[in-house]
């Protein structure tokens, strides 16, 4: 089962995947209303999977005691504190432990949930998303959002590479999007959701 906790517009989208393990994909900024609404769903967490390092979506790791899941071109953002810039949300530098470093096409098993890492740098360097291929499922971060738009590339991204990235996505057959920010896309509204970004993107 994958709970989606979906944000104000300064806090991230969190996804929470109960399985045979129980995973938190992002945490958001690290504000308490959000920390509060996890725990009132699950008591603990097996692992935290980062889908890139602004601290919007990590900025909440430091509650929970537990495994840390980054891709590894973004993983010394993490440990710096600086978090391509956005440490200036917290107007300080919060450095962030990393315990497992991934790369694109890793597997994670969660149980009946299986997500691969589609590495998709853009946004930042080490931007992912996650994709569940029997479950047609994408949880795509900030490289894709539900109406078409996407991540801006200006703190620590590339917009060439976000395009490349797009192109990737629109390979995939999901029917559920599972996005950063913003709502939830289904069936035919993932399908223009890609659709539009890339002519947006002027691919």
């Amino acid at each position: 089962m994958i709970l989606p906790i979906i944000s104000s517009s300064f806090d991230s989208n969190v996804f929470l995947i109960i399985d045979e393990k129980i995973a938190l994909v992002d945490t958001g900024a690290g504000t308490s209303n959000l920390v509060d609404e996890i725990r009132k769903r699950v008591s603990k967490i097996d692992l935290i999977i980062n889908t890139h390092a602004h601290l919007d979506h990590c900025g909440g790791n430091k509650f929970f005691k537990c495994k840390i899941l980054v891709h590894e071109s973004d993983a010394a953002e993490m440990r710096s504190g600086e978090f391509y810039g956005t440490c200036s949300m917290a107007g300080k530098k919060i450095p962030l432990r990393v315990s497992e470093m991934l790369k694109g096409g890793d597997k994670i098993d969660m149980g009946e949930h299986v997500f691969e890492v589609v590495h998709t740098p853009g946004h930042t360097l080490g931007s992912i998303c996650l994709y569940e291929r029997d479950k047609k499922i994408l949880i795509s971060g900030d490289t894709l959002f539900s109406d078409g738009s996407f991540g801006r590339a200006d703190l620590g991204g590339n917009f060439e590479e976000l395009v490349s990235s797009l192109e990737r996505l629109s390979k995939l057959d999901f029917n559920l999007l599972l996005p950063g920010h913003g709502n939830i896309a289904r069936d035919e509204e993932c399908k223009n959701a890609i659709a539009t970004a890339i002519a947006i993107a002027g691919v």
